[in-house]
């Protein structure tokens, strides 16, 4: 059975502007939450109803030690619970920007923009309360540890530089996997894996230890893609990644495509499951609604779908 995918809006947010969700991620049966890259101080939760339908409205969810000056651009999140603690880490873009009037052909080199340099971990408290620390100089670290990022790292993503879209988490090496969107390397999406040292431990770069990344084989030979979503399904292993446009000048599809952790970077197409060219898939994450399994992806500009399990087959 074939599947094409539309997005269904979430609505404006604050009654004014469009969301702008970058990931999601399954926080209980029925129960999201999303990050919107323009919102450095905040996620935001929704929940569905058994028909996967939204019955009301996204619900804002502040987080102490997030605002503009810690954070920006965030593009990725992950929930990730070991020995009894539960976290949410999240990562900016990581990358170069375009300063407000700066001409284009002066854009490339990063001395002429400003940048994202940070990660966090939020902890869950009680009552739902969200509280985050930050490593403010995670990118300068990153590029230091990576040396065949310090090219990339001088220019902004649609000239090849280093652009974050995507994290996850590896539970055979209890790492975290960021997804890179730009650089590609000869055609095949890179996955950099950072280790905590001490899950629970000091949340600086100290207790960071950078292990060697992992390129993709995409099937078919595709080249002008990077990774635009990634999330762990904690419970079998499986990832589930979306690759697709890796600059606003590639005109490659969103694919869905699944990943055991394999060593090699094979990954799975799911050939029936396409998405509607007003869908631009920047999240993805398997989890239950009403204890019917499901794949919730959210839309970059401001809306969610819903793919059944038992409709797609097994995974």
């Amino acid at each position: 059975m074939s599947h094409k995918l539309k997005p269904l809006p979430f609505g404006d947010r604050s009654g004014s502007e469009p969301y702008n969700a970058s990931e999601v991620l399954a926080l209980d049966d029925s129960r999201f939450l999303f990050c919107d890259n323009n919102v450095s101080d905040a996620l935001f939760e929704f929940r569905l109803a058994r028909s996967g339908a939204l019955p009301g409205h996204v619900i804002r969810r502040p987080v102490e030690g997030l605002n503009a000056d810690a954070i920006d651009d965030i593009e990725g999140i992950e929930i990730v619970e070991l020995r009894g603690v539960r976290y949410i880490f999240g990562t900016s873009s990581l990358s170069l920007k375009i300063r407000k009037g700066q001409h284009k052909k002066k854009r490339k080199r990063g001395k002429l923009a400003s940048s994202r340099e940070s990660i966090v971990r939020i902890a869950m408290g009680a009552k739902d309360r969200l509280r985050a620390e930050v490593i403010p100089d995670f990118r300068p670290w990153l590029i230091d540890k990576t040396p065949q990022l310090k090219r990339a790292a001088k220019y902004i993503p649609d000239d090849g530089g280093l652009n974050v879209e995507a994290l996850s988490w590896d539970p055979r090496l209890n790492a975290l996997l960021f997804g890179l969107r730009t650089p590609v390397d000869n055609g095949k999406p890179i996955i950099l894996r950072v280790k905590p040292k001490k899950f629970d431990g000091p949340w600086t770069v100290d207790n960071l230890a950078m292990l060697p990344p992992l390129r993709l084989n995409v099937p078919g030979g595709k080249r002008d893609v990077g990774i635009r979503a990634m999330s762990l399904d904690q419970s079998t292993g499986l990832s589930l990644i979306i690759l697709g446009n890796s600059t606003s000048e590639s005109d490659a599809p969103f694919t869905l495509y699944s990943w055991d952790g394999n060593a090699q970077g094979h990954v799975r197409e799911f050939k029936d499951v396409r998405f509607h060219k007003r869908m631009k898939v920047e999240g993805v994450t398997r989890g239950t609604i009403q204890g019917r399994r499901a794949i919730v992806f959210v839309d970059d500009p401001g809306g969610y779908q819903v793919l059944w399990e038992d409709d797609l087959g097994v995974l």
